[in-house]
């Protein structure tokens, strides 16, 4: 097993054993996206210039195999001690919208022998219970998906077609004639779609019992009985089969819903646990993008602090040179925003390639016009203000004023602003 940190040089000695050509052809340089036959958590970065060479991890978090046998794992853990990831995925998901693809921010590969980790066990099941919870919440708000549903019963009068066969052995040999078997369609909610999520609520309430400690166990137990209530009408049989969901504009939140639940389902013999005395555990390989859930994480924030009108997110620019992270538009005040998951960022330091990255930004008309600047005349527009977020275990708000509150030493309107990262004390 090799046991790293986000962003850690590899130690040589620690791959003495590993073909360093093979494992380069392997490792996936994407950094938006994750490649499911590929090494994820790890890239090699050759620069003599700066004094780097060699095998890194990246910013990514997760367990996975880095031979083809899947005798050999690799564990990257987060920088940040203590990380209440818990709390992170509540506020991500509490404000989330369909287009914000917060699935991105991680990936799941059932299909591959798990990897034995201690320190991993209680990231994962707390992220698959939150978002099942925030997606049946959702379905719940507009009611639950109904289908037709084929039945079949000893009933007082036709109902459907009679069952010939089964009719006369049940009622015309012994003689009660007042009765009649038939087989018929119910217009009703206790489809095979409803019965999953249902199962699978079931068993997110079993893993949210082993989080009472946290202080969030009460609103996650309630949210997951309102849930649970709302399918009472649903019957509890399973019969472990996934049933294909067709589009639908009406029930648009059944296809993400049930593939959390998928996953859910084949994650619940896994137990969360947060007492490092425990014996270690098995997780799923998966991968999360620490870059991509601090941005999410800043949006929720942003969201909750200055509505969800104020804040855009993703907005491309012309040709999709740029894409902002955030457009800010409070009425008071306009500023571009993007946020870094790095270390070291204060009021006077900032590294030179992130000012450039937004100050390119903000000469993109394309991005000037989507905060609302007339940009028919160029020698009228102002200096956007751009603010670059970034994460800090010490208290902090985020205001309009604290926004403003770290300029950047020999910049104009370039500010730093820290964001709070949620941690168990």
């Amino acid at each position: 097993m090799i046991l790293l940190k986000e962003h850690q040089k590899i130690d040589p000695d620690i791959l003495a054993d590993v073909s360093l050509d093979d494992l380069r052809r392997h490792i996936s340089y994407d950094t938006r996206r994750f490649e499911p036959s590929k090494i994820n958590l790890i890239r090699y970065e050759f620069d003599p210039a700066a004094g780097r060479d060699g095998f890194y991890s990246y910013y990514r978090i997760g367990a996975e195999w880095i031979d083809s046998a899947q005798s050999r794992s690799l564990i990257v853990t987060p920088k940040i001690q203590n990380i209440d990831f818990l709390e992170i995925f509540m506020t991500c998901l509490s404000t989330a919208e369909s287009d914000d693809s917060f699935s991105d921010i991680y990936d799941i590969d059932f299909e591959a022998r798990p990897v034995r980790s201690r320190s991993l066990s209680s990231i994962l099941s707390p992220l698959l219970v939150v978002q099942l919870l925030m997606a049946v919440s959702r379905i719940v708000s507009r009611g639950l998906r109904r289908g037709y549903v084929s039945r079949a019963g000893n009933l007082p009068k036709v109902k459907g077609r009679v069952d010939i066969r089964r009719n006369e052995r049940l009622n015309i040999i012994t003689g009660h004639r007042e009765r009649v078997f038939c087989r018929y369609d119910e217009y009703s909610a206790d489809i095979p779609e409803n019965r999953v999520l249902k199962r699978a609520l079931h068993i997110a309430r079993d893993m949210i019992a082993l989080m009472r400690d946290h202080r969030v166990y009460s609103t996650l137990a309630a949210m997951c009985n309102r849930c649970i209530s709302a399918f009472s009408c649903v019957s509890d049989s399973f019969d472990c089969k996934m049933p294909v969901v067709k589009s639908n504009k009406l029930y648009r939140d059944y296809s993400d819903a049930l593939r959390i639940a998928a996953m859910v389902l084949r994650r619940q013999d896994i137990a969360i646990s947060r007492h490092d005395n425990q014996p270690d555990e098995y997780v799923p390989v998966f991968r999360i993008d620490m870059a991509l859930l601090f941005e999410h994480y800043a949006l929720a924030v942003m969201r909750r602090t200055f509505s969800r009108r104020a804040v855009q997110y993703q907005v491309a620019g012309y040709g999709g040179r740029f894409v902002a992270d955030f457009l800010l538009d409070t009425g008071r005040h306009r500023a571009i925003v993007d946020t870094k998951y790095i270390d070291g960022i204060s009021a006077t330091v900032a590294k030179a390639d992130y000012i450039k990255q937004l100050s390119a930004y903000a000469r993109d008309k394309r991005l000037l016009r989507a905060l609302g600047y007339d940009t028919t005349d160029d020698t009228t527009l102002p200096i956007v203000p751009c603010i670059l977020i970034y994460p800090v275990t010490s208290h902090t708000v985020l205001d309009a004023d604290t926004l403003f509150n770290h300029p950047v030493h020999e910049t104009v309107n370039f500010y730093t602003c820290p964001l709070s990262i949620p941690v168990i004390r």
